[in-house]
């Protein structure tokens, strides 16, 4: 017979709250009756989009990330603000804000935690085409420059090291088991 795995929330602490995530501090009941301390940002869930111009192109952002100092590479992506609004909704939304593109399709792909030991975040794949050109509307706080790249000269940056987004990479990597440019 196989033990119980679940932990019961004993109290809940907001340590922190900033302008994306709140920073929390939990008491715990182990399923073994001891109680325990588990700390986690709880982030709102996100959406990450994989637009395709054509065939063998797609859209790639370039931007600054500065809790890394580096200008990263990147698929377009971003917070689902309101929980109301639905996430299909959101990857139009943030594929327009992002790479000044709009999208007659939209399909969902698949859902993950990018980072379960520290993070609440759920991250919702989807892929973009039939694009046409619109203008782009990043948010006040963002400095994002679209590009159009092969799909292989993507994942040449992939396996080089120039793509260093987890997300990027995993929907790339994800997508090259079906796509044969």
């Amino acid at each position: 017979m196989k033990k119980p795995m679940i932990e019961e929330t004993v109290s809940t602490r907001e340590v922190l709250r900033g302008s994306s995530f709140s920073f929390m501090s939990d008491n715990v009941m182990l399923p073994n009756g001891r109680t325990v301390q588990r700390n986690y940002v709880r982030y709102p869930h996100a959406v990450v989009i994989i637009p395709f111009i054509d065939e063998k192109r797609l859209i790639l952002i370039e931007q600054f990330r500065y809790s890394v100092g580096e200008v990263i590479w990147e698929l377009p992506a971003g917070k689902i603000d309101d929980p109301s609004e639905p996430r299909e909704a959101a990857a139009y939304r943030e594929l327009l804000e992002e790479t000044g593109y709009s999208a007659g399709k939209m399909e969902y792909l698949f859902s993950y935690y990018p980072a379960v030991g520290y993070s609440s975040e759920v991250i919702h794949a989807f892929r973009a085409t039939q694009l046409e050109k619109a203008e782009q509307q990043p948010d006040d706080d963002e400095i994002i420059e679209p590009a159009i790249v092969d799909y292989s000269e993507a994942m040449e940056w992939v396996y080089s090291g120039k793509i260093k987004d987890s997300k990027t990479i995993l929907l790339l990597l994800y997508l090259q088991r079906w796509y044969r440019p």
